[in-house]
């Protein structure tokens, strides 16, 4: 489906709901900031399984592939796959408890936290922005130990921290990282900057920033399968001509690259705890180098691993 086409519009039929296998999907409602979904998320099931006309509009963001699930077919489904119904209803409450503390949101001093199992990060997120409120996110392990703190103002993200990342680095790696199974809590009030969020800023708008990530994910899925985390990374030329290996916003991440492998050999999956980026920059760097000739992949027991 292309970029911009609409799904369907309020006051529409609802006889299908759907699953979105690849891109962005912005969901429209009158009055209310727009909210995206991306892969494996699921849509225009509350109409469907509450025979209702559509209360939304429903457009691709950008072009996305989806599977559909029409009612008349759920009799033969319910036969054939009795696990999607489970899954279906999983997602089903864990949005009620969505918007539930969402609605809180929106009452006054928003206080939300929860774990991890029941909230994805897009929905924590949208939920800060829309409540336009000042105060801190920190997201924590099973053991308690703090991961990434992000400061928001006025619903704004404005510096965090993830790893050893900051600013708008540790934004995009938050989402390409493995969800922790933990907790998070975001805190309202105009208590200042922790000592942990402290870093590199945050000027992109809050929009921008949700549709980007979600973009970036879906890449780095991608980019994962082209080149392997266990691939093993030499250099082929003894110096480094950043221009032939990609694009300008990249020359930075390529840099780091490169001057990392003068040590010697490295898998790409090795790469990210010693560099200042997220992965899909390192992986679309080792994407240039390698297509540039600069490096070459080579079989990992045939080199002595450096890192």
């Amino acid at each position: 489906m292309a970029a911009g086409e609409t799904i369907y519009a309020p006051g529409a039929d609802a006889d299908t709901f759907y699953i979105i296998n690849r891109g962005i999907v912005e969901i429209e409602a009158k009055g209310v900031a727009p909210s995206y979904l991306a892969r494996g998320d699921v849509f225009g099931d509350l109409e469907v399984l509450n025979h209702i006309p559509r209360k939304h509009l429903a457009r691709a963001h950008e072009p996305v592939s989806l599977q559909s699930f029409e009612k008349r077919d759920f009799p033969e489904l319910l036969t054939r796959a009795p696990s999607f119904f489970f899954y279906l209803t999983e997602q089903l409450a864990r949005r009620l408890v969505q918007a539930s503390d969402a609605a809180a949101a929106n009452t006054g001093e928003l206080q939300l936290s929860g774990s991890l199992v029941n909230f994805d990060l897009v929905t924590i997120y949208q939920t800060i922005v829309n409540s336009s409120q000042t105060g801190e996110l920190a997201i924590r392990t099973e053991e308690d130990e703090l991961v990434c703190t992000f400061f928001f103002a006025a619903g704004q993200p404005r510096c965090g921290q993830f790893q050893h990342l900051t600013g708008e680095e540790a934004f995009w790696q938050l989402f390409l990282a493995e969800t922790p199974r933990g907790s998070f809590a975001f805190s309202a009030g105009d208590k200042g900057v922790s000592h942990s969020t402290r870093g590199g800023t945050i000027s992109r708008q809050p929009g921008d920033m949700l549709i980007s990530a979600l973009q970036s994910r879906d890449e780095f899925h991608a980019l994962k399968h082209e080149i392997h985390p266990r691939a093993l990374l030499e250099r082929r030329k003894s110096y480094l001509t950043v221009q032939e290996a990609g694009p300008e916003e990249l020359f930075p991440a390529i840099e780091q690259v490169w001057h990392f492998l003068l040590k010697g050999p490295a898998t790409v999956g090795s790469l990210y705890p010693h560099l200042s980026f997220n992965e899909l920059a390192i992986y679309q760097a080792a994407r240039g180098l390698l297509r540039s000739g600069h490096l070459e992949a080579v079989p990992a027991e045939q080199r002595k691993l450096v890192a």
